[in-house]
């Protein structure tokens, strides 16, 4: 019991400094449901202006947790100014979520309507939780009347309840993390909670996706971290949905790519899972807002990539070509007239996703996406 609050001690410590460092873009405030004050943070990305709309991302904490400790625990706010979002951390009343009736689903989505009235946002609407929160996310994602983009979930679950009176839910892309040795949401399952395993299957039937998946092992670039990661995917669902599982082998109750904490079990440190969201929910709200991967008729090449310092388009066409470089947020930020080459200087551009466009006279001749390390 000491052990435990001393590390509660250290980690409040650890959230007092991260709010200070973040006071200039993040704000702590409420609204007015169901008869009381309900407090979220808001955290806008660091490039934020009122003439661009962006993702809209709520991040919801755990059991016994807070608003704070999960902007701590998930470091999302990085990913928020690398990605191009605005994130939210509401509170949930009493430190926690209730997944009984809608009174939290409720205010989940009078709260999504506030943040739209007030900031500059899309229609691109994401949620990710980690464990009560994520029981919370799926909640949410099955019963607002809110358009959700996508989900995903860290050390939660689906009840049996929820999925028996989820059959008219939407299906929409998820994402689902979670530690095969996680002691406080079991892996598999209890008496009213469905099995991990069962979950994913649960998704895979509603979205219609292909019921064998592509694995693949994650590279287990650390060895001191007790876990390993498998990752399956599933694709080809109704409305392109689809479902991604990373199973963590010996894993705990945890965030990955978090800072460890002993008494929650293994923490893995083969994957970001706040990375790994974040480019999973900036890529599917391209896909819904704006440009496409196109494949040309004509020989063109754009490399490296991922790219570091400088990117190069080359093509054996002849005519003059317009190349048009796209940020996250689908601004152009660099255009450049060509004759089969050109090389662009990337050393200012801030980490992240990037799309590009290579035009000629009779119009587009190819377009996708590139990724800056």
């Amino acid at each position: 019991m000491l052990k435990i609050k001393l590390i509660k001690i250290v980690l409040s410590i650890f959230f007092a400094i991260l709010l200070f460092a973040n006071s200039l873009s993040a704000q702590i405030d409420s609204i007015f449901d169901q008869g009381v004050y309900r407090t979220f943070i808001t955290r806008l990305p660091a490039d934020y202006s009122t003439a661009n709309e962006y993702p809209l991302v709520l991040n919801l904490h755990g059991r016994t947790s807070s608003a704070s400790e999960q902007q701590f625990l998930t470091q999302f706010d990085g990913v928020a100014d690398s990605e191009g979002f605005v994130v939210v951390y509401p509170d949930g009343i009493d430190n926690t979520w209730t997944t009984i009736g809608n009174s939290d689903s409720d205010f989940l989505s009078n709260l999504v309507d506030t943040i739209r009235a007030n900031y500059s946002i899309n229609n691109c609407l994401f949620v990710t939780g980690f464990s009560r929160g994520g029981f919370m996310t799926y909640k949410f994602a099955n019963t607002t009347s809110h358009n959700v983009t996508a989900i995903a979930v860290g050390s939660g679950n689906m009840s049996n309840a929820l999925q028996n009176s989820s059959a008219s839910a939407p299906q929409i892309p998820i994402m689902h993390f979670h530690g095969t040795d996680d002691n406080f949401v079991s892996y598999d399952g209890t008496f009213l909670i469905s099995s991990v395993e069962n979950t994913i299957q649960w998704w895979v039937d509603h979205n219609n996706c292909n019921t064998t998946p592509v694995f693949s092992n994650i590279t287990n670039s650390n060895l001191t971290d007790g876990s390993t990661v498998e990752k399956y995917y599933y694709d080809g669902g109704a409305s392109e949905s689809e479902v991604t599982f990373f199973k963590v082998i010996n894993g705990g109750h945890t965030w990955s790519g978090a800072i460890p904490i002993p008494v929650f079990g293994s923490t893995n440190q083969d994957i970001n899972q706040s990375e790994i969201i974040g480019e999973f929910f900036s890529e599917l709200c391209s896909k819904s807002t704006g440009i496409n991967e196109t494949p040309s008729e004509n020989s063109l090449s754009v490399y490296p990539n991922p790219f570091i310092s400088q990117l190069t388009i080359n093509t054996n066409n002849y005519e003059e070509l317009t190349m048009i470089i796209y940020n996250n947020l689908l601004q152009p930020i660099i255009k450049e007239t060509f004759e089969k080459t050109v090389t662009i200087n990337t050393d200012h551009f801030p980490r992240g996703i990037y799309y590009y466009e290579v035009r000629g006279e009779k119009g587009l001749l190819n377009s996708g996406k590139v990724i800056k390390n």
